[in-house]
């Protein structure tokens, strides 16, 4: 097995977010402990930034306003991979972006639609990344004992040996 290069690792992240279409969102709860959920991120930028629709009222949002850090994890059954995102939350209620972060279908639960006072983006800015993809080959050795690590450094991905601590 070769040495993979950031990028290589990075189609793979991509390839399981596709796969996943779900993610858990993961913040830190108003008790301290992780506090999880299951959202749907719209596809993310090329940096990997991901945008979400929310409540402001929703436990999410308090959550973020008091620690913005997050984690977003995809899983892959059907090719037994895993990504993890960490990085940091920040609340967004821009007009302009929250009609084009909209999904037709929340019309129920936002009734005031992309315009309305009860929708607001969070978006999410990855800086570590944690990979683990068997039918890709993002495994690093020994044979899948540890995941990739990438950390973000100003706009570019690196390989980090944290991950292998």
């Amino acid at each position: 097995m070769h040495n993979l290069k950031p990028e290589e690792i990075l189609q793979s992240v991509h390839k399981i977010m596709r796969g996943a279409e779900y993610g858990f969102f993961i913040s830190i709860g108003e008790d301290g402990h992780p506090s999880a959920r299951l959202m749907q991120p719209f596809e993310p930028e090329a940096d990997l930034t991901l945008w979400f629709g929310a409540s402001p009222g929703s436990r999410k949002i308090r959550e973020l306003q008091k620690n913005a850090k997050v984690t977003i994890s995809f899983h892959d059954s059907a090719t037994t991979a895993y990504a993890s995102l960490s990085g940091t939350a920040e609340v967004v209620d821009d007009p302009a972006l929250k009609m084009r972060y909209w999904r037709a279908f929340w019309s129920d639960i936002y009734p005031g639609g992309p315009e309305g006072d009860e929708y607001v983006l969070i978006k999410v800015v990855p800086h570590r990344i944690e990979v683990m993809d068997f039918q890709g080959h993002a495994l690093p050795q020994p044979y899948g004992l540890k995941p990739n690590v990438l950390e973000r450094k100003g706009t570019t991905w690196t390989l980090s040996d944290r991950g292998n601590l």
